[in-house]
């Protein structure tokens, strides 16, 4: 719910991931199995929420609608997580102990000291949720919510209009006297970003320039003999945004780079481009986690104290996911039926590229 809402993964582990690390300590769980159900229920969050960058990225890169991202992605990612949470659940009858929630209650008593927390603060969210569903435009809603909770902050946190301001591009400063809680929230802001950003730039560069040079075409060519069905189709996106975060050792890469190397296969075949940005956001953005050198496989294992190798056998909502796709593909299951977003290719080669109407 934290990473739905929030629509970070690297958030939401970073603030209710790292309780639940403790709870699953105090319960006996090993911190492997708990570090995967961890990531299972963040990466399950971002990527549907409409405030994720990578469902942001995803849906601009395949040029579909983030609203109609996300509900291309709903089934699949329900029926994977209601699998995941039973798996879960069955698996940790075998362990037993008392969890020490000082720790929670210490946190929860110190944010009602700094904050004024009640059902006013989840307007602003409730608010971009609705507008999104209801199919506006998604950046000027999103930057609406932005604008929303600058103006929250002032009327029910009693922050300045300056500190709210500054706040959009510098971390928060808090100093609760709590090292955990001081740690979380003093950060965010368009600061904390650039990094981001600066990745996402190298990626749109560097795939531009393999565009240029005609090496997306050459790799997207070299699969036509073999992509014969969605299934396949599928398949080797998946596989594509998981070989771009192993070699490109970041998720902003791999939802960059598949959906230009792949786009042109999906228009070949004629199909809608919404199951190539939910094969890009499931390769991409459920492996990210997997590679131990990559942005998202560094910042987890880190975060969690638990190697990338520990964790990834328990990373079951990913596997889940996967197989559901690529499986769901192959049998004709939960594709588009309306088309919108199928390009039919007039000139397949057009001065050495792909052509789409």
């Amino acid at each position: 719910m934290t990473a739905l809402q929030t629509g970070t993964s690297w958030g939401a582990a970073g603030t209710a991931g790292i309780a639940m690390m403790g709870i699953g300590q105090g319960l006996g769980v090993p911190a492997p199995v708990t570090a995967g159900a961890i990531l299972s229920g963040v990466y399950f969050g971002d990527k549907l929420s409409p405030l994720s960058d990578s469902v942001i990225l995803a849906s601009s890169m395949s040029e579909v609608e983030i609203v109609d991202h996300i509900k291309g992605m709903l089934p699949i990612s329900l029926t994977a997580y209601v699998l995941t949470a039973i798996a879960f659940t069955v698996y940790g009858f075998q362990f037993g102990g008392s969890a020490d929630m000082a720790q929670v209650q210490e946190v929860m008593n110190l944010m009602d000291e700094n904050f004024s927390i009640s059902i006013m603060a989840f307007v602003p969210v409730i608010i971009v949720l609705l507008l999104l569903a209801k199919k506006f435009p998604s950046y000027p809603v999103i930057m609406l919510g932005a604008g929303l909770g600058m103006v929250w902050a002032i009327l029910f946190q009693d922050r300045t209009p300056i500190e709210a301001m500054n706040a959009l591009w510098a971390p928060l400063t808090v100093d609760s006297g709590n090292a955990f809680l001081d740690n979380i929230l003093n950060r965010g802001g368009m600061v904390n970003m650039l990094g981001s950003v600066a990745v996402i730039i190298f990626g749109l560069g560097f795939g531009g320039l393999l565009d240029k040079v005609g090496i997306l075409e050459t790799i997207a060519r070299s699969f036509e003999n073999r992509i014969t069905n969605e299934g396949n189709l599928t398949a080797y996106t998946v596989a594509t945004a998981f070989l771009a975060n192993v070699f490109g050792s970041a998720m902003y890469v791999s939802l960059i780079l598949t959906p230009k190397i792949m786009s042109g296969n999906y228009d070949r075949m004629g199909v809608d481009r919404r199951m190539l940005s939910r094969s890009s956001e499931f390769g991409g953005t459920l492996t990210s986690g997997m590679v131990p050198w990559s942005d998202n496989g560094i910042f987890m294992a880190g975060l969690l104290g638990v190697s990338t190798f520990a964790y990834v056998p328990y990373m079951w909502m990913s596997f889940i996911s996967i197989g559901l796709v690529i499986g769901f593909a192959y049998l004709g299951k939960f594709r588009p039926a309306d088309g919108k977003y199928i390009k039919k290719v007039e000139d397949h080669a057009v001065n050495g590229q792909f052509a789409t109407a």
